[in-house]
């Protein structure tokens, strides 16, 4: 009998599984994904080590999609962008993965070295050493946030008169993709503002 010609399964194919059940609205349970992938619990744990390992490999998988290649001579403003910008995506277009990865240790490579280049962007950027790590967990939060945000109701704010200054506002602001693409633009510009605050009083 012939051999498969490929692996019939492995870490990323187990991981792209999962992440496809999650987002389709399933939780991440052990038992169905093994049904969706044609095989034995058993022969998933040859692979990851339980739901936590699953876990583990759809960041790893996510990580080397949404990779972040440092460009030579960027500056720490451009970096931090990009990270941020890179991040946001990843979130954005796998919300409801987000929690899961929010729930295990980060300890991939590709993921710890995506961090590094962020803490060295804003060591370069003048941050106090003390605040670096606080100041990534921030841009982080933010990146989540905003693709959390996007699967609010297209309609946020309903004060129930239109002469309030609130419902003016509503009735002219961006809805659906258009407001949340603008609610990352104007999040990141202020904390890229603030990063350059802190630094400058940090001399």
């Amino acid at each position: 009998m012939a051999r498969p010609t490929r692996a019939l399964l492995s870490r990323q194919i187990i991981a792209r599984a999962a992440i496809q059940l999650v987002d389709d609205g399933h939780e991440l349970q052990v038992v169905p994904l093994a049904e969706r992938l044609g095989v034995s619990v058993s022969s998933l744990y040859h692979h990851v080590r339980g739901r936590v390992g699953i876990i583990h490999a759809m960041r790893e998988v996510l990580s080397e999609e949404y990779r972040l290649a440092p460009v030579a001579h960027a500056s720490w403003e451009d970096t931090v962008r990009t990270s941020v910008r890179t991040l946001w995506n990843l979130y954005g277009d796998h919300p409801r993965v987000l929690p899961l990865l929010l729930s295990v240790v980060i300890d991939e490579p590709a993921t710890v070295n995506f961090y590094g280049v962020l803490v060295d962007a804003l060591d370069s950027a003048g941050i106090p050493e003390n605040e670096i790590l606080s100041t990534v967990e921030t841009l982080d939060a933010f990146a989540f946030g905003v693709a959390l945000d996007s699967l609010s109701p297209n309609l946020i704010f309903d004060p129930g008169t239109e002469e309030s200054r609130l419902g003016a506002l509503a009735r002219s602001h961006p809805v659906g993709q258009e407001r949340n693409q603008l609610l990352f633009e104007r999040g990141l510009d202020l904390l890229i503002l603030g990063i350059r605050e802190r630094a400058r009083t940090a001399r």
